[in-house]
């Protein structure tokens, strides 16, 4: 018996085993395996041998971006004031709120303190009229709570989330009479939806961070961002910096690309400007967080934008 027909057989009897033949059936279904120079999936070895190089050369400049530091380090100061005004003190106050109750705190590893006291200034600093987020969940939390606590629910805000369980378990019974949800993915949105949005509101993105064809990165940077009004700030989750993945991602199997996809828009984009970018900011300016903002102990990873 030749190894060819050998070989045949064996993965004959493989596919017939369910584990092993729903691995052997997405193998089939590839062009390229990870690793190849045609897969968005690296070659680990080639990651490793420049990894110092890749993960741990940072520089506070990005050659044809501007990152606005100082502009950045004036606003970190208005922040202190807000975090100064939050009724921490209040234990009752807090424990009926949604992303600030100590249920939450204990279970939420997906927007902590680093992003979500930043989330919370932005929108004390903004004052929007309208909020359209992409991508539910804590982060919603924070907005209602800033939204109740000192806008009494005076923003409109509407939540585009085509698994939204995680957000009704989250939030209010009677939040549903005040907000609106829309359980579709964002690239079946009508771009109409977003020509509400006006100078000084927010469009607050967590996507699935990945451009493919059909994806809601693609519908976000070639549809959406183009069509906003002057004035719109648009926030971007798990924006690293510079504009790179952590070690840990690529190296567990994580081949996300928006982190590029951003950096790319905008440079040399004169229409586009960074306001507020919490992993660079950390990065070269801890002690400042540290000092004014104390809950904020690590690194977050927000970007925020505006349309010029």
């Amino acid at each position: 018996m030749s190894q060819n027909i050998l070989k045949r057989g064996i993965k004959i009897l493989l596919k017939k085993m369910p584990y092993c033949g729903k691995i052997i059936r997405e193998r089939e279904q590839m062009a390229h395996l990870p690793g190849h120079f045609y897969s968005p999936y690296p070659l680990i070895e080639d990651i490793k041998l420049k990894e110092k190089e890749i993960f741990e050369s940072f520089s506070n400049e990005i050659p044809s971006i501007e990152l606005n530091e100082s502009k950045q380090l004036i606003l970190l100061n208005e922040f202190v004031k807000y975090y100064q005004e939050i009724p921490f003190d209040n234990k009752d106050k807090m424990d009926k709120l949604r992303y600030f109750s100590k249920k939450s705190i204990d279970n939420n590893n997906s927007y902590g303190y680093s992003d979500g006291l930043i989330l919370y200034s932005m929108i004390r600093h903004l004052q929007p009229k309208k909020i359209i987020e992409v991508g539910s969940g804590y982060s919603s939390c924070m907005t209602l709570d800033t939204n109740e606590l000192f806008f009494n629910n005076s923003i409109s805000c509407t939540f585009i989330e085509p698994y939204p369980q995680k957000l009704f378990s989250l939030i209010k019974e009677n939040d549903l009479n005040k907000i609106e949800v829309i359980s579709k993915k964002l690239q079946d949105i009508p771009l109409s939806k977003f020509s509400s949005l006006s100078a000084g509101d927010i469009l607050f993105i967590d996507s699935t961070h990945v451009s493919k064809v059909n994806s809601d990165v693609n519908y976000i940077f070639f549809e959406i961002l183009p069509y906003l009004n002057q004035g719109v700030y648009i926030h971007f989750h798990d924006i690293f910096y510079p504009f790179e993945y952590p070690k840990r991602f690529i190296y567990t199997g994580v081949a996300w690309n928006e982190d590029y996809m951003l950096r790319a828009f905008l440079q040399y984009n004169n229409a586009f400007s960074i306001i507020f970018y919490n992993n660079f900011l950390f990065r070269f300016h801890e002690e400042k967080f540290k000092k004014g903002i104390p809950l904020i102990k690590k690194r977050g990873s927000s970007c925020w934008i505006k349309k010029l």
